[in-house]
C-alpha cells in the first residue's frame, strides 16, 4: 500500500472539508442557526433533529438551559485556572447565556448538517493522522509534525464547538473557534503540499516575505471582521444599525473604519505582484496570483451588500468563504516559495 499517496489524498480531503465547513458555518451564521441544536454532540438528545414539538419534553427549554449553564460554569472555572478571570466573569454575566432557545426545525437541521460536515472532516483528518506515521515520519519530519499539529487543532476545535453551544454563542469563543479553523487549515496545507519546482518562477521567490505579510495582514482583517459582525449584530438587535432604511455607520465605530481601510489596502497590495508578473509567470501561477486581488474585490463587494441590504444569505456566506480562499491561495504561494531552492534551474 502506498501510504504517502493515501496520506496526501486524505490530506486534500481534509483541506477541502475545512473549506466546506467555512461555507456551512457561514450559512449557520447568516440564518441564525447556531443554537438550532442546544446540546452537543447530539441534537435535542437525538442522533437526528426532531421534526415537531411533540417529540420534545414539555420543559425542554429550561432543561437545556440548565445543562448549558452547568457546562459553562465548568469552562469558566478552567478559564480562571489559566488566568482569564475577567473573561470568565464576562462569560458568566452575559444574559444571553441564560436565555432558552425555542425549537425551530429549519434551524435545527441547518446546524445539524453543519455538524455532519464537521464529523466528516474529523474522519478525513483521522485517516490522514494514522497514515502520517507511515508516509512522513521517516522522510520529512517537518511535514509529519505539522500534520500532527493540524490534527490536534482539529480535535481541539471540535471540542471548542461544544463550548460555543454551551455558552450560547459567546462572541469571544465564536471568534477563537473561527480562527482555529484557519490555524488547522494552515498546518494541514503545510503538511500536504509540496513545492512545484517545474512551474515556480525565480521572480516569485523575491516575494516570499510579501506573501507572509499578506497572510498576517489578512488574519488581522479577519479579526476585525469578526468584531465588526458582533457589533453589527448587537446594533441590529437593538434597532440602531438602520435608520430610515439607511445604514447608521456611526454605530459601528472605529472597527468598521479600520476594516474598510484594510480591505482597500489589501486589494491594492495584492494587485502589485499580479501587475508585475502578468507576463512573466507560467499560466498556473499567474492565475493564482491574479485570483487574490480579484477575490479581495469580490469580498469587499459582498461586505458592502451585507451592510446595505441587511446581511442577505449569499453575500454573508460569500464574505466568509472568500476570506478562506484568499488565505489558502496566499499560504499555497508561501509554501511553494519557502520550499523551492533559490537557484533551481527549473525556475524562471
Amino acid at each position: 500500500m502506498n501510504f504517502k499517496k493515501l496520506n496526501r489524498r486524505f490530506g486534500l480531503l481534509t483541506i477541502s472539508s475545512v473549506f466546506l465547513l467555512l461555507i456551512a458555518g457561514g450559512v449557520v451564521r447568516s440564518t441564525g442557526s447556531g443554537m438550532g441544536c442546544p446540546d452537543w454532540p447530539k441534537c435535542f438528545d437525538g442522533y437526528t433533529p426532531p421534526t415537531n414539538l411533540n417529540q420534545l419534553p414539555t420543559n425542554y427549554r429550561d432543561a437545556y438551559v440548565e445543562k448549558r449553564v452547568k457546562k459553562t460554569f465548568k469552562f469558566a472555572g478552567l478559564m480562571r485556572k489559566v488566568g482569564f478571570n475577567k473573561e470568565a466573569d464576562m462569560l458568566l454575566s452575559d444574559p444571553v447565556l441564560y436565555m432558552p432557545e425555542d425549537f425551530n426545525t429549519r434551524k435545527a437541521w441547518t446546524e445539524y448538517i453543519n455538524r455532519l460536515i464537521g464529523v466528516l472532516s474529523g474522519l478525513f483528518s483521522l485517516v490522514f493522522f494514522i497514515t502520517l506515521f507511515k508516509a512522513r515520519y521517516a522522510s520529512n519530519k517537518i511535514k509529519f509534525w505539522t500534520g500532527i499539529v493540524g490534527f490536534v487543532l482539529m480535535l481541539f476545535n471540535g471540542w471548542l464547538g461544544s463550548i460555543v453551544v454551551a455558552t450560547n454563542l459567546f462572541p469571544i469563543i465564536v471568534t477563537i473557534h473561527y480562527l482555529l479553523a484557519y490555524a488547522a487549515l494552515a498546518f494541514f496545507m503545510i503538511s500536504v503540499f509540496e513545492a512545484d519546482g517545474n512551474q515556480s518562477q525565480q521572480a516569485l521567490l523575491k516575494y516570499k516575505l510579501f506573501y507572509v505579510f499578506l497572510i498576517v495582514f489578512s488574519l488581522i482583517q479577519i479579526s476585525y471582521g469578526t468584531q465588526l459582525r458582533q457589533i453589527s449584530d448587537f446594533n441590529l438587535k437593538i434597532g440602531k444599525l438602520y435608520t430610515n432604511g439607511q445604514v447608521n455607520l456611526e454605530t459601528l465605530g472605529v472597527v468598521f473604519s479600520w476594516h474598510r481601510i484594510f480591505a482597500i489596502l489589501l486589494i491594492i497590495l495584492s494587485a502589485i505582484p499580479a501587475i508585475n508578473f502578468r507576463k512573466i509567470l507560467s499560466k498556473k501561477w499567474r492565475n493564482i496570483i491574479i485570483a487574490i486581488p480579484l477575490t479581495f474585490s469580490v469580498q469587499y463587494l459582498s461586505g458592502v451588500l451585507n451592510l446595505r441590504y441587511n446581511f442577505p444569505l449569499i453575500p454573508q456566506v460569500s464574505h466568509i468563504f472568500f476570506a478562506g480562499v484568499i488565505f489558502g491561495l496566499s499560504l499555497y504561494i508561501c509554501i511553494s516559495n519557502f520550499s523551492s531552492p533559490k537557484n533551481d534551474p527549473n525556475l524562471g
